[in-house]
């Protein structure tokens, strides 16, 4: 489905987005690599044991697709504001500009009213399997009532 132009105020504002300090779960062990990495991109990691459990740091609001040739919306901003408060994670400092003033908070709420317009549900049944390009479409789930089984696999 193809939105429809915005007017230039806000889309001009989003542009300027250019990191979201993200908290992301990985099983990466303790090896000089990841410590290099981590620092040249300014993010933090927290350990268990031998493995990291979370990767914080700033990563691209926009992604450019080669293969479609065009740019893309590829980040967790909405799910980073509005859902995600906690000791390690406060909404308001969670996505910034590229100069690390806040994002508005009207303008998150702009973001969440094009993601609810657009979505799509798919009514799940026993067995369904559903593969997504993820740099195609965003994904989300909406509440269940347990007991619910997925299996997810992610691949380049």
């Amino acid at each position: 489905m193809q939105r429809k132009p915005q007017p230039q105020s806000q889309p001009s504002k989003l542009s300027q987005v250019q990191k979201l300090h993200q908290c992301t779960r990985f099983d990466l062990y303790r090896v000089p690599f990841h410590f290099d990495m981590a620092a040249k991109l300014d993010m933090k990691l927290e350990w268990v044991g031998d493995a990291v459990k979370t990767i914080m740091g700033p990563i691209p609001a926009i992604k450019y697709d080669k293969t479609r040739q065009r740019k893309i919306w590829f980040n967790s901003m909405v799910a980073a504001y509005t859902g995600w408060e906690d000791a390690r994670n406060d909404p308001v400092k969670a996505v910034t500009f590229g100069d690390g003033k806040p994002l508005p908070a009207d303008i998150i709420y702009d973001c969440l009213k094009i993601l609810e317009e657009e979505s799509v549900a798919f009514p799940w049944q026993k067995g369904d399997v559903l593969l997504l390009d993820n740099l195609a479409v965003l994904h989300s789930r909406r509440s269940f009532n347990p007991p619910r089984r997925i299996l997810a696999s992610l691949c380049k």
